[in-house]
This record gives C-alpha cells, structure tokens and sequence, in this order.
C-alpha cells in the first residue's frame, strides 16, 4: 500500500464532535503506519468518504466569488494528498482548469495547522479581490 491508496481511503478522528482527516504516510514493514500528523495512543480512527473534490471546490471558489466578487488572485495551499485523489481519480485537469480560471497560484502542502492542530487534505487560500472602483 502506498500514498495512492491511502488519498483515496483517509481516516478521520472525532475530536470535540468535529472530525479530523489524519492521513497516513505509509505502512511499515512490521504492520504499524506512519501518519503525516502526530498521533496520541488509544485514538479511534473512522474511514472516510471524500466528498466531490471538484463540486466541493468549485462551491468554494464561488462562496468567495459572491463574499468578495471575482477573485483578482487566490494563494493557494493544496494537500499533496488531494493531488494523488486528483490524479488517481482523473479530474487533476480539472481541477488545474479551475483554479487556473480564477486567477489561483500555490503549492502543494503536507497540511496545514489549526488551532495548533496539524491536519491533513485540505485547500487553504487566500482570496484577493479586484478593485474595480475607478481611480481618481
């Protein structure tokens, strides 16, 4: 089993009644897993089912579009782990068209934190907004 598989089956741990994604790295030789986060003894992980990575991030992209009107400039931080769902499931094209059409530029992370918290497959940006007031 490699990062492939593991993008495609996360796992997700419920802290506080919100789940986390803790992705796995790889598995070992002795049977144990080596995660990209830290993780505590006795925590139960559920296996998750990701949601449609290019509808979700399209939905995004037009939350901030009707915030803040066309996006001049979106910094963007991608989980390498959503790159191998892409890829793996095809739409990596697509997902480069969309964001390439709304003016997005990154790369791809290991996670991101949160509250001190590391988490694993998520896209974090910063949007820009055009001005488009007339200069005086």
């Amino acid at each position: 089993m490699g990062p492939d598989v593991f993008a495609a089956h996360p796992v997700v741990v419920a802290l506080d009644d919100t789940e986390f994604v803790r992705s796995i790295q790889k598995a070992n030789a002795d049977g144990s897993l080596t995660f990209f986060c830290a993780i505590d003894e006795g925590i139960v992980f559920k296996i998750a089912h990701g949601a449609n990575l290019i509808d979700n991030l399209r939905d995004a992209i037009g939350d901030v579009a009707g915030r803040i009107g066309p996006p001049a400039l979106i910094l963007s931080c991608d989980c390498i782990l959503r790159h191998l769902e892409a890829k793996q499931t095809g739409v990596r094209g697509l997902v480069g068209r969309l964001l390439a059409d709304n003016n997005s530029v990154g790369f791809s992370t290991y996670g991101e934190q949160f509250g001190g918290m590391h988490i694993n497959q998520t896209f974090t940006a910063i949007a820009i907004a055009k001005d488009d007031a007339p200069s005086h």
